[in-house]
């Protein structure tokens, strides 16, 4: 098993610490550009931006465009799982 993090404060010092930060600080990005916001879209219909996404860069403007659709036709509606009853309370032992 390889370990990192003594080799590279033997190697660098205190500056391995700005590996990790910029590691840690491309996460953000990665997540903004990468990541495409799913709500309101079934797993079926998320399934298909990525199967028709042309390329790793366009699925969060494809997933975005069909959310646009789907809000303009009316078809997100809010699923009510409990049909209207009240949460049923745990009144048991943990």
């Amino acid at each position: 098993m390889i370990v990192t993090t003594p080799l590279g404060f033997t190697a660098l010092g205190w500056k391995f610490y700005l590996v990790w930060a910029t590691v840690a600080f491309s996460i953000i990005p990665s997540v903004y550009f990468f990541f495409p916001e799913t709500t309101g879209l079934s797993v079926e219909e998320i399934d298909q931006v990525f199967i028709d996404s042309p390329s790793v860069l366009k699925t969060v403007a494809l997933a975005e465009q069909r959310r646009k659709q789907k809000r303009e036709t009316g078809e997100i509606k809010i699923e009510n799982f409990n049909d209207g009853k009240k949460p049923e309370t745990f009144h048991g032992e943990l």
